[in-house]
């Protein structure tokens, strides 16, 4: 279908969640269910009132079914009036036996596993490219329409496994360079037509302008 003059492309709006006692303590989540902490919480609320001011009114909300993705996303369902559908395809990459514990506890388990992560899977875990395939499968199954603007509220390796399927970016090379590391609720949005663009680019602007309160 053409194109009209009045339409823009749809825009993708990628939200890392609020912080947890795991970031804070610098623990392995994946897929285990931890919740945000008052920190967190307050991130979420200042993403909130940021992207409710957003120049392109958000038309559908999704986040992870993982509790922290979820809390993230509720102050911006009451915000934007809309409701937040969460599906397990947004979940983090899965890291198996590692859930739970540290970059020193995992190095001191199997330092050559570590070193190979996230290009390959964590004993019975998922790697990125794993969990590029999984979000893209879901993300291009929603049959966007023009104008749309859809955020989606999930986690930190998800969200740079589909920049790099999207952006076509080196999987190696942007985990090296941290290239699109996201802070707690940071985000960054695309515009999917062709080629695909992003910015901004892992955006906390929202945590710096005022305090956290």
């Amino acid at each position: 279908m053409a194109a009209s003059s009045h339409t823009a492309p749809p825009l993708l709006t990628l939200v890392r969640h609020g912080r947890t006692a795991h970031n804070a303590a610098g623990r392995f989540q994946g897929w285990a269910d931890i919740p945000l902490d008052d920190t967190g919480h307050k991130q979420a609320r200042l993403l909130a009132e940021h992207l409710t001011e957003h120049p392109v009114t958000p038309t559908r909300l999704y986040a992870s079914d993982l509790s922290r993705a979820a809390q993230t996303a509720a102050p911006l369902a009451i915000n934007l009036g809309l409701q937040a559908v969460s599906t397990p395809a947004l979940r983090e990459i899965h890291i198996g036996r590692w859930e739970g514990l540290t970059f020193t506890e995992i190095e001191s388990l199997d330092a050559g596993a570590l070193q190979a992560w996230p290009l390959k899977g964590a004993p019975g875990g998922e790697s990125i490219h794993e969990v590029a395939v999984r979000l893209r499968s879901w993300l291009d199954a929603l049959d966007l329409t023009r104008d749309e603007h859809v955020i989606v509220v999930t986690h930190g390796a998800a969200i740079t496994a589909l920049l790099c399927n999207l952006l076509d970016w080196d999987y190696a090379e942007a985990w090296a360079e941290h290239r699109g590391a996201h802070e707690n609720t940071a985000f960054s949005t695309l515009t999917l037509d062709l080629p695909i663009t992003c910015h901004p680019l892992a955006c906390a602007a929202h945590l710096h302008v005022r305090p956290l309160r």
